[in-house]
């Protein structure tokens, strides 16, 4: 189905199945670069499955290590998920109707990445003069014509 915003799967929360990333670095604290582009490869794992219902993805710094958070609203969409990154049942995030996890280092990441399909880059067209105006309205000049109602 599709990805929605992560303040609507809140609401569901209680019906909703969340597999947690805890994102480690051998160097030090990661960084919101680092990060984002963790999720990003999570969401394209999860794209690439196409789940049966809608999914949500948020980061959480809240636990002294950051999490990629991933909810489900369909359970098998989760355990698929959950299948693919080797994510174990938990009992650390009460509220959700089920939790897993698994620990996410860089050597786990690169192998994600590398098992997924290169990303989608929609090309841009750069714009033949400069115009504003989108490129299917073509400018042109312009033509006055005078006329006189008297005659």
């Amino acid at each position: 189905m599709s990805r929605v915003p992560w303040h609507l799967f809140q609401d569901r929360q209680p019906r909703a199945h969340l597999v947690v990333g805890a994102v480690t670095q051998a160097d030090g604290p990661v960084g919101s670069d680092e990060l984002k582009g963790v999720q990003v490869v999570l969401k394209r794992l999860v794209t690439s499955q196409k789940p049966a219902g809608d999914h949500a993805t948020t980061v959480v710094r809240d636990a002294g290590r950051p999490e990629i958070y991933l909810a489900f609203e369909d359970e098998g969409d989760a355990r698929k998920f959950a299948s693919a990154v080797k994510a174990k049942a938990t009992g650390s995030y009460p509220g959700w109707a089920s939790q897993r996890a698994f620990q996410l280092d860089g050597a786990k990441l690169t192998a994600l990445a590398a098992s997924l399909p290169p990303p989608r880059i929609r090309p841009t067209k750069p714009p033949s003069d400069e115009s504003p105006l989108p490129g299917r309205i073509r400018r042109r000049p312009w033509i006055i014509r005078i006329t006189n109602d008297d005659e």
